[in-house]
């Protein structure tokens, strides 16, 4: 199946992929870093992206990480959200080993790494939208976590720029695995394109084999 990706067009952003959130260390421990990690690696997001990064770069996509660095003290608006992550003490803290990206997803040289200090939102306060009109790039695939959160937001913040968006459906995952299932099925097909790494790897390898 035709994924509608064009490589000249196309950024690969990897959203949240940091080691608060999905190192396997997580998985003997409680709270929401545990549940990520445990549906990171049951679904196998680390190694299918980590096989998708050296074919986006061959492809000349370029690569954005999307990451949250947390500053101790920082204030925060008055959310549940903010409310619970507080409650398991700092997690992805600016400096940190937890603030770092997984090493099986690790970014090269060339990647964009861009970090915020707030917001739910990936693309908020990060200058991603500068460097890829600078880059002349209209399409956006996404993969990370979570499904329902920092992925759907920076779905619907792109969509809003004119952005032609597709979710890298494998290459994602959320907590609990309903929300993921019902945000897959219902709220982000009428955002953008449902796809997979299969047909992602798929449409950057054909691009390849036609420039020969």
């Amino acid at each position: 199946m035709d994924s509608g990706l064009d490589p000249t067009k196309t950024a690969l952003l990897v959203v949240e992929l940091q080691n608060d959130m999905v190192h396997e260390a997580n998985l003997e421990k409680k709270g929401l870093g545990s549940a990520l990690a445990a549906a990171v690696h049951r679904r196998g997001v680390l190694d299918k992206v980590g096989g998708l990064l050296p074919i986006a770069r061959r492809a000349g996509v370029p690569v954005f990480y999307v990451n949250v660095a947390n500053k101790p003290g920082f204030p925060r608006p008055k959310a549940r959200i903010y409310a619970l992550a507080g409650k398991r003490g700092p997690s992805l803290v600016e400096g940190t080993w937890g603030a770092e990206i997984h090493p099986a997803v690790a970014p090269a040289p060339a990647d964009f790494v861009l970090t915020r200090t707030t917001s739910v939102d990936g693309s908020y306060g990060t200058g991603l939208y500068s460097i890829l009109a600078q880059l002349r790039r209209e399409q956006l695939a996404v993969c990370g976590i979570s499904t329902t959160m920092a992925v759907e937001g920076i779905v619907r913040a792109s969509l809003n720029r004119g952005y032609e968006m597709f979710v890298i459906e494998d290459c994602c995952a959320g907590v609990p695995q309903e929300w993921h299932d019902w945000s897959i099925a219902n709220t982000l097909p009428l955002l953008s394109t449902i796809t997979s790494s299969a047909e992602v790897t798929a449409a950057l390898l054909g691009a390849a084999a036609r420039e020969r």
